[in-house]
């Protein structure tokens, strides 16, 4: 009955099977890796955030140089804007708004100067970017590391590359930059500050279930087709042999 599974179509559906549940497998548990990664990342910038704010100066004598290790810790910055070397974002969304981000030159006391995100505007054509506030001024905010991407040749830059910028406004700026949550002195009308970014897992967990699924789909499915082949392939000869034999036609005896 089953000896059509030795041809070569469906030796080749055999293989093709095998292929199938391996590929989605290997999707799935893919996918997983990837739900662990996030959840690892999101408890390190949770342990991060939750930390003390510590002067940049001093993050930078105990973390390195190095933007991974920085990202995401709370820091102090001492010093003064440098109103002039300030350029806006393309605009981005913010609880369902357009509008950019403001982005300025923070001159540190006794230290290189560091470029400062100091929030968010609603989109205007014609309203300029608000000044920064005077004088001397304390930051409170993260360390964000560069956007992926180009700032683009517009004015407005589409991300933020501080490697980029600087060459922008001729001032020598670190990979990283500072995204503002508090500001002392506060600024009169000043850009909307950032929030604490948003941890989520992902559609990881959802993508994996999905992938599992089809391979249980294609377990079922294809041995539920070849016992149908093989019903459909034994049912003319079992309906040849019910049938009864038929008497001789009286009209047709000699």
């Amino acid at each position: 009955m089953y000896r059509f599974l030795l041809t070569p179509r469906w030796i080749a559906g055999h293989v093709l099977l095998v292929v199938t549940v391996i590929t989605f497998v290997n999707l799935g548990l893919w996918q997983l890796r990837r739900l662990d990664e996030r959840r690892d990342h999101n408890a390190l910038v949770s342990e991060r955030l939750q930390a003390q704010p510590v002067a940049l100066d001093e993050l930078l004598q105990t973390v390195g140089g190095d933007v991974s290790a920085l990202e995401y810790r709370r820091v102090t910055v001492d010093g003064r804007y440098r109103s002039d070397d300030q350029v806006l974002t393309a605009p981005r969304s913010r609880d369902g708004r357009p509008g950019p981000q403001v982005l300025t030159v923070l001159q540190r006391d006794g230290g290189a100067s560091v470029l400062v995100d100091r929030g968010w505007i609603p989109f205007s054509r014609d309203a300029p970017a608000p000044a920064p506030p005077e004088g001397d001024v304390r930051i409170d905010g993260i360390v964000r590391g560069p956007e992926p991407g180009d700032i683009g040749t517009a004015d407005q830059v589409a991300h933020i590359v501080p490697s980029q910028i600087a060459e922008r406004v001729g001032q020598a700026l670190p990979a990283f930059y500072v995204e503002l949550w508090d500001q002392q002195p506060q600024a009169q009308d000043g850009p909307l500050p950032a929030a604490a970014p948003e941890l989520s897992e992902g559609s990881h967990q959802s993508y994996a279930l999905q992938w599992f699924s089809f391979a249980l789909i294609a377990l079922i499915g294809y041995p539920a087709l070849v016992w149908h082949t093989a019903g459909e392939r034994a049912r003319p000869g079992e309906e040849q042999r019910a049938v009864p034999d038929q008497p001789a036609d009286p009209a047709r005896i000699p």
